[in-house]
Formats: structure tokens, sequence, C-alpha cells
């Protein structure tokens, strides 16, 4: 096997140029590389961002579903201590799981399409969407029952 031209710093230094927005025919011509390898190495690229956010998405599924049977699970046996499980950890992991999968997707494209690449058609993130709910909703909730305590002392 031959030895490689360019080391993975410098391919990754290279993708980050062209994410900064610096045309892909400058690149080129600047380190004597072809189009077809820009391309190459950017799909290489894409296809490892997709897939490392594929397998967030399948942690993301068992760690809600393994928090939401435990919850239930307490609930039935004492109610007290279902209902606090459920209350820490569920908006614990869902803002982690927000701040990986924006960590992870920022990596996959230019900032100006960052929320395309997070709403747009064929966007695989039902569980980054379902984080957001949750915590909208715990915050609405714990608003309220603060509220709550404050009118009826």
């Amino acid at each position: 096997m031959s030895r490689k031209r360019f080391t993975e710093e410098q391919i990754a230094d290279f993708l980050r140029q062209v994410k900064e927005g610096v045309t892909d025919k400058e690149l080129c011509e600047k380190y004597a590389f072809s189009m077809s390898t820009l391309r190459r190495w950017k799909g290489l690229h894409d296809s490892a961002i997709r897939n490392k956010l594929k397998k967030m998405e399948t942690t993301a599924a068992v760690v809600y579903l393994g928090i939401i049977v435990v919850s239930v699970l307490l609930a039935i046996f004492s109610r007290q201590a279902g209902g606090l499980l459920f209350i820490f950890l569920m908006p614990g992991y869902c803002i982690y799981y927000i701040a990986q999968f924006r960590k992870t997707s920022g990596a996959f494209v230019s900032r100006d399409n960052a929320v395309v690449s997070r709403a747009g058609l064929g966007a695989s993130n039902a569980f980054y969407w379902f984080s957001w709910l949750f915590v909208i909703l715990f915050i609405l909730f714990t608003a309220y029952m603060i509220w709550r305590q404050f009118i009826f002392l």
C-alpha cells in the first residue's frame, strides 16, 4: 500500500476550511489535490457523522425506554420514589442528548445550514425534538407549580 500524501489531521483541516466557506476550487488549487479527492473525503466524513448520529439515536431510545420502565415500576411499588427518579433523570438526559446531538451535527454542516440539518427533510432526529419538547414541558410544569405555590399561600 502506498504512503498517503496527507495525514488525517490535514484532511480534517481541509474539511474545516470548506465548512468555513473556502471554495472547493481554491482549496484544491492551494494544496494540489483533485476535486474528486475532496468529494471522496467529504463523503467519508459525512457517512461517519451520520453513523455517529444513528448510534446516538439508538442509545437514546434505550435510555429513554429504560428511564420510563424503571420510573413506572417504582411508581407501582412506591409512588414518590418513581416520580422523583423520573423528574430528575429524564430532563437531565434530555439536555445531555440535545447538547451531544448539536455538537455532532455541527461537525456535519456549516453554521449557516445547522437549522436545516436538524429540521430538514430526511433528518432523522425524532429524539432530538422529543428531548426539546420534554425539556420545555418540564420547565412549564415547574413554573406552573412554583406559581401555584405562591398564589395559594
